[in-house]
């Protein structure tokens, strides 16, 4: 009886169970007390002990940054990132701050990986690294893109999840990541932008919640 009405009152048929057993330390109506509480749990669902109990925990604000965390760390790098296309302009190490300058008015990119001859990356700058030139065209022709990239270049690859890839997001708070291999870490694949990444968890978060909304 103390386990229907708790079962029913709680939603919590299966905790109820254990706690239940394990105060009496007595097993022996385990299977009548599986019965009692599940029929209690499924004749009292319009009625709740708990008013502001919420119907999951993804729609709980106290356990909201481990779900997220959850559902980071379920989806890799390899569904989000854009390869690599004839649109992602690479910058050759040697090219002139003169051309490089050119090749900003012409495309949207934000961010431009540098290459060595081989197609290595070797650094990467954005648009704003390239405005602190722009007032003193004197060096135009002399600085090259290998003076104004940045060589620490932070990377994720294919098999990372998205939890890792905000986390290195959030480090320097920049917008895009260079997606690169797994076994050699200079061969460019990809890019990884923020804002896609963000738009990706959210469309997989609402298909959670509709899954939910069906099952309930």
């Amino acid at each position: 009886g103390m386990a229907g009405f708790f079962a029913g009152a709680a939603h919590a048929p299966i905790s109820t169970i254990i706690m239940v057993s394990e105060m009496t330390g007595n097993y022996s109506l385990l299977m009548p007390t599986m019965l009692c509480c599940t029929l209690t749990f499924i004749l009292c669902r319009p009625w709740r002990l708990y008013t502001k109990q919420v119907p999951s925990r993804l729609d709980s604000p106290a356990h909201r940054g481990d779900f997220m965390i959850d559902m980071l760390e379920g989806i890799k790098v390899n569904e989000v990132y854009r390869p690599l296309t004839s649109e992602l302009r690479m910058i050759p190490e040697s090219m002139h701050l003169d051309e490089i300058v050119h090749v900003l008015a012409e495309t949207q990119q934000q961010y431009f990986p540098v290459v060595d001859g081989d197609r290595r990356i070797v650094g990467i700058f954005s648009t704003q690294d390239v405005r602190t030139y722009l007032y003193d065209e004197s060096i135009w022709h002399l600085a090259v893109a290998n003076d104004i990239m940045t060589t620490k270049v932070i990377t994720v690859t294919l098999e990372d999840d998205l939890n890792t890839a905000l986390t290195r997001f959030t480090a320097k708070n920049i917008d895009e990541l260079p997606v690169v291999d797994s076994e050699n870490s200079n061969q460019l694949i990809g890019m990884l932008r923020r804002k896609e990444t963000i738009a990706f968890y959210n469309k997989r978060l609402m298909d959670h919640r509709k899954l939910a909304a069906e099952a309930g």
